[in-house]
């Protein structure tokens, strides 16, 4: 089981996108697949139609220890979710104020039968808050989502400082697994430049696979779904079935490279 946290301190790249779409693309190829929704906005259950009602456990639950991932998981396109509540903005400013805070979420994932999932997704928040704080100290390795244009690399530069730092000090194995450029157009001679940026900055950390701007990933979310079930022929679709497989192919599951469909 791999614990792979979704992570940009600069928000509108992605990232929660990202963190749907390629659960969803792995789940169809047969991997067992879990979502934890660690965002209080909750975007991602809502870009899977789940909403937590007043009163009903939520991710919160799992991270002080009163539910487990099996209690609070909702079934969808092969992945378990486990929800968000905007609650969840309230519990923060508790959780702050508890000893080993930052530590939570490895605490639960640590009592998770390691043979229940082949992989749980972690969506963080795009700020260093303590539910980032908590993904950055309990993933394996992180993804970060990087949209083509020059002002994430910022964002991505003082990640990369931050994940250094929690390497130091509360996570010593963690890895940045993988950056995927998103909304790229290979002709667009910014996004190129941004491209052969990142590359000379993190080198094959960065995805060979990206995802290209495409409407149907956008309204895939608001109808409550991932865009492969939204559109399975839309470039959105090809782009993260693609993404996946070499996702799967840099965890040693995948072999055959395919080149990225135009």
């Amino acid at each position: 089981m791999k614990i792979v946290g979704f992570c940009n301190l600069k928000g509108g790249v992605g990232k929660t996108t990202m963190c749907q779409n390629l659960a969803a693309a792995l789940a169809s190829l047969g991997r067992r697949v879990a979502v934890l929704d660690l965002d209080p906005q909750s975007n991602l259950s809502s870009g899977w139609g789940i909403t937590v009602d007043e009163g009903e456990p939520y991710v919160y639950d799992f991270l002080v220890g009163d539910s487990s991932l099996q209690d609070l998981a909702v079934r969808r396109e092969g992945v378990d979710v486990i929800p968000s509540s905007l609650d969840l903005a309230v519990a923060e400013l508790q959780l702050e104020r508890e000893p080993g805070r930052d530590s939570l979420l490895k605490a639960a994932l640590d009592g998770v039968d390691e043979d229940s999932y082949d992989y749980i997704f972690c969506d963080s928040p795009p700020q260093l808050g303590l539910f980032t704080r908590n993904v950055l100290a309990a993933a394996d390795e992180i993804m970060v989502p990087l949209e083509s244009e020059f002002y994430s690399l910022a964002g991505v530069r003082l990640l990369d400082s931050t994940v250094k730092l929690f390497k130091k000090r509360l996570n010593k194995d963690l890895a940045v697994g993988g950056v995927v450029l998103t909304r790229h157009n290979p002709k667009v001679v910014i996004n190129r430049d941004v491209q052969r940026e990142v590359a000379s900055y993190y080198g094959d950390v960065l995805f060979r696979r990206y995802v290209r701007q495409n409407v149907s990933i956008v309204e895939a979310s608001g109808a409550g779904m991932s865009v492969l079930s939204y559109d399975k022929n839309c470039n959105g679709a090809k782009d993260y079935r693609l993404l996946a497989e070499e996702f799967e192919e840099r965890q040693g599951r995948y072999g055959k490279e395919k080149t990225q469909s135009a």
